[in-house]
């Protein structure tokens, strides 16, 4: 399994550079050869956090009802906002999947996975057929910390809970088997999805100095055997890439051996003191292109401007605002929406592969 492993890795790396833009030879950045976007010639992933309509249920229903994606007038406000997006430059919208998994994956009373409900491959396609409609580019993010919070019964729905789901050898390889395969399978070949994002800011979840952020944090080897074995299933069942949103580049080195295709750090102003946002990418050391999947778009000492300037110039392969639905005091990119086409018109020579 580990020779097939690295073999598909190898293919992947190599369609890292070709993939989305008509696969022509150029020099690489300075930090590696660049991901890009199919269609458009991206070679500078820059977008945004959408990162959801509404938490947890854009896929899949819920005992509150279903409000997924392919619900009527949450198609209607999809539809809306990615034509917006695309409006201001956007190229890639980064969507959280999963979550705290309280709509999917379905699970029964002991915690394992049995599947997905009748609505949540209908949400999956009509995501899908919006992106592809505004010619942009998803992100998909399986999960977020917040499963590992306490376990809440908020209307007949759990919310958090789901730690064993990490450390569980059984309730692990259900989510493999039953979830993450089956959507690999169905949708690891359509060219309006990038890559995969494993979990959002793991660390959180891990009982581990700067984590332990939830209630039922896991320990470093759990989560760290966790994510090996989700990248590895991307590996065998998709041909896009494979990510992970860590919480800050201090926290990278967690994952420099998990066999990612793209790596992921987040940035906001209280990390500058210890991480500063001005940083050369080829300092990291890392084998493969990154990017800094999250900064701030509202109480920052930086401009948006700014935050686009510093990341480009230092080498990275792509820059993602935090957000456009987060409704967070980090979230305004309305606010700064202008900027952003701006930016991305002013840049378009130097940001796209022709």
């Amino acid at each position: 399994m580990k020779e097939e492993v690295k073999s598909q890795s190898i293919i992947l790396g190599l369609l890292i550079v070709a993939v989305m833009s008509g696969c022509s030879k150029s020099s690489p950045s300075p930090g590696g050869a660049q991901p890009q976007a199919e269609g458009d010639g991206a070679g500078f992933l820059h977008g945004v956090n959408y990162p959801w309509h509404h938490y947890g249920h854009d896929f899949g229903e819920t005992a509150w009802g279903h409000d997924g994606v392919s619900a009527p007038a949450s198609t209607q406000q999809v539809e809306e906002d990615f034509a917006y997006l695309k409006s201001q430059g956007v190229r890639v919208v980064r969507w959280f999947l999963f979550a705290d998994c309280r709509a999917a994956p379905e699970f029964d009373p002991a915690g394992n996975v049995t599947g997905f409900d009748e609505r949540f491959y209908l949400d999956f396609d009509a995501a899908l057929a919006a992106a592809e409609k505004h010619n942009l580019h998803l992100m998909p993010v399986l999960l977020d910390f917040h499963l590992a919070d306490e376990a809440k019964d908020s209307g007949g729905v759990q919310t958090g809970g789901r730690a064993t789901m990490i450390t569980d050898s059984a309730k692990r390889k259900a989510f493999f088997d039953i979830a993450l395969k089956p959507l690999l399978q169905r949708y690891g070949d359509r060219k309006c999805i990038m890559a995969w994002d494993v979990m959002n800011e793991p660390e959180g979840a891990m009982d581990m100095e700067g984590g332990r952020w939830v209630k039922e944090a896991v320990a470093p080897e759990a989560m760290k055997l966790f994510v090996n074995e989700a990248v590895q299933c991307i590996h065998t069942y998709a041909s896009q890439q494979a990510t992970l949103g860590s919480a800050s580049r201090g926290m990278l080195s967690n994952w420099t051996d998990c066999g990612l295709d793209l790596y992921q750090f987040h940035y906001y102003d209280k990390m500058e003191s210890q991480w500063p946002l001005d940083f050369p990418c080829t300092r990291i050391n890392l084998d493969k292109p990154c990017i800094v999947g999250e900064f701030p778009t509202k109480k920052s000492q930086r401009t948006l401007t700014e935050h686009l300037d510093v990341i480009f110039r230092n080498g990275y392969a792509g820059a993602l605002a935090w957000s456009y639905r987060g409704g967070d005091d980090a979230s305004d990119f309305e606010a700064v929406a202008a900027l952003f086409a701006e930016w991305s018109k002013d840049n378009e020579a130097a940001t796209t592969r022709k």
